[in-house]
């Protein structure tokens, strides 16, 4: 993870991005396992924080509270809570000014605008024989495809995805994926209109560099339906 998708996911933890950033990042959100991950880590990092944290402010702050209070048995009793809830959210407020010092310096935003609904992202989950399984996902808002292969062996050659689009039996090509490692694309109009709730994808083994005739050569080695989330 970048050190930039490290702020972002802190940032949208601490909810110190603005209303269209956040919306911005909850739809990427969606698509990126590693981000959710990140944020689900500072947030459970910011809760021990802010429970656990136990420092307290100097003797006379106290002192002085109690004198307010007046003199009697219950003064100490009634001010205690005070400084544990004080000392927590102290923390939490250095943890935010070091969060916030570290943002790089960007231009003023720009006048907000209405922004259009996002539509939910499509995914599919393919499976096949000897335990292959890759995730994708489809963000139809930023045109942007992530395949995350979790288990998939092209043998010598290359894994080649393929979707069948509803109603359609041929399948068309959308090219050579990596087989080891997580990775996004931007698709062509073509393409992306190909994909909707019902579609199919499905992965092949080809020869090096993807099938040479555009049509699909080797074995089926994974497939799956595609649904909206």
């Amino acid at each position: 993870m970048s050190e930039d998708d490290d702020l972002l996911a802190a940032e949208y933890a601490l909810g110190l991005l603005s209303p269209q950033e956040a919306w911005a990042a909850e739809a990427l959100l969606k698509i990126d396992a590693p981000l959710s991950l990140r944020v689900a880590w500072w947030r459970d990092q910011l809760s021990l924080l802010a429970v656990e944290t136990e420092t307290e402010p100097a003797a006379h702050v106290w002192q002085a509270i109690e004198k307010r209070l007046g003199v009697n048995d219950n003064a100490i009793d009634r001010a205690r809570p005070w400084k544990w809830a004080t000392g927590g959210l102290s923390a939490v407020a250095a943890t935010l000014l070091a969060v916030i010092a570290l943002r790089p310096a960007v231009a003023p935003p720009p006048v907000p605008v209405p922004l259009p609904v996002a539509a939910a992202p499509m995914v599919a989950s393919l499976a096949g024989e000897k335990g292959m399984a890759v995730t994708i996902a489809f963000d139809s808002s930023s045109g942007r495809m992530l395949v995350t292969p979790v288990t998939l062996d092209p043998g010598k050659g290359d894994a080649e995805l393929w979707v069948i689009p509803v109603g359609q039996t041929v399948p068309i090509s959308m090219g050579v994926i990596d087989a080891k490692l997580a990775h996004s694309r931007a698709l062509d109009a073509r393409h992306a209109a190909m994909l909707a709730p019902g579609a199919t994808f499905a992965i092949s083994q080809e020869a090096k560099g993807g099938s040479p005739t555009g049509a699909a050569k080797g074995p089926v080695i994974a497939l799956g339906k595609i649904i909206r989330v």
